[in-house]
């Protein structure tokens, strides 16, 4: 394998492609989670993926989206020998200024999409190019990844939540996930805006199709199940380290928006 296409940690853009050598050297069944953007398009047969607990089956022609931080993870059971495609890692450090990253990734959407098979060809010719730079670090490489991104966003199901639009919901999805875990209240979220609450869930409404407050119960509860299913902390730890202020508060609130105490969903086999 190529030197430039295996995984590095410390670079901000990298890829690689899926063939029987990758398999053997790179690939892994187990649960993964990392700070970059994640692509996986599958050019040949299939695989089955599981994103934050969703399991999707990624055909040929299909791209999967993984968002930073987000746990996902190739399955054993939907694997074929002679799948074949690309993964790429990259940050938004690599992509021109303004790029369509956040269009790309946005809340809510569906993280897999289906690329006709007429485009595909244009993909491959576009990746082969970033695989003959010497850098594929460069600005070069940038672009024409950048153009990769294009094609995918172009061939994404339109979605009537575009709240990459707004720069106040924009905002309110990054402030929520910097404070979800100390700040659960509805109120500091508004008061960081200077509007009301009432306002505020307007706003989630019309570009989220969600409440202020559902949007922060389901940034804790994702987190919750990331954390009882891959990390190795107790429960108590766990309850901590969310900001509840003991252990039966957590419990409870898990328990309601979850139809799972935390000990029962630590236990499920299907679990990462």
């Amino acid at each position: 394998m190529n030197k430039k296409n295996i995984l590095n940690k410390n670079k901000s853009f990298s890829f690689i492609k899926i063939d029987i050598e990758s398999k053997k050297d790179f690939f892994t069944f187990n649960p993964q989670q990392h700070e970059l953007y994640e692509i996986v398009y599958i050019t040949k047969n299939q695989l089955k993926y599981k994103i934050d607990f969703q399991e999707f089956v990624l055909e040929k022609n299909t791209i999967s989206l993984v968002k930073p931080w987000q746990i996902h993870q190739l399955l054993k059971d939907g694997f074929l020998e002679d799948c074949e495609g690309y993964i790429f890692h990259f940050s938004k450090e690599f992509l021109p200024p303004n790029s369509i990253i956040n269009e790309l990734f946005e809340e809510n959407s569906l993280p897999v999409i289906k690329i006709p098979h007429s485009i595909s060809e244009n993909l491959i010719n576009l990746i082969l190019m970033i695989e003959k730079e010497e850098d594929i670090h460069n600005r070069i490489s940038s672009h024409l990844f950048c153009s990769i991104l294009e094609y995918i966003l172009k061939f994404k199901e339109p979605d009537a939540n575009l709240y990459y639009k707004n720069e106040r919901i924009y905002s309110l999805i990054k402030l929520i996930d910097d404070n979800y875990k100390t700040e659960k209240n509805t109120q500091f979220y508004a008061n960081y805006f200077g509007i009301t609450t009432k306002r505020l869930n307007e706003l989630t409404k019309q570009y989220l199709n969600k409440t202020l407050l559902s949007l922060i119960i389901d940034r804790n509860i994702i987190e919750i199940k990331r954390q009882l299913s891959y990390s190795n902390l107790s429960i108590k730890e766990i309850s901590e380290k969310m900001g509840f202020n003991s252990t039966s508060h957590f419990s409870k609130f898990f328990k309601k928006y979850s139809n799972y105490t935390p000990s029962e969903f630590k236990a499920l086999k299907t679990k990462f």
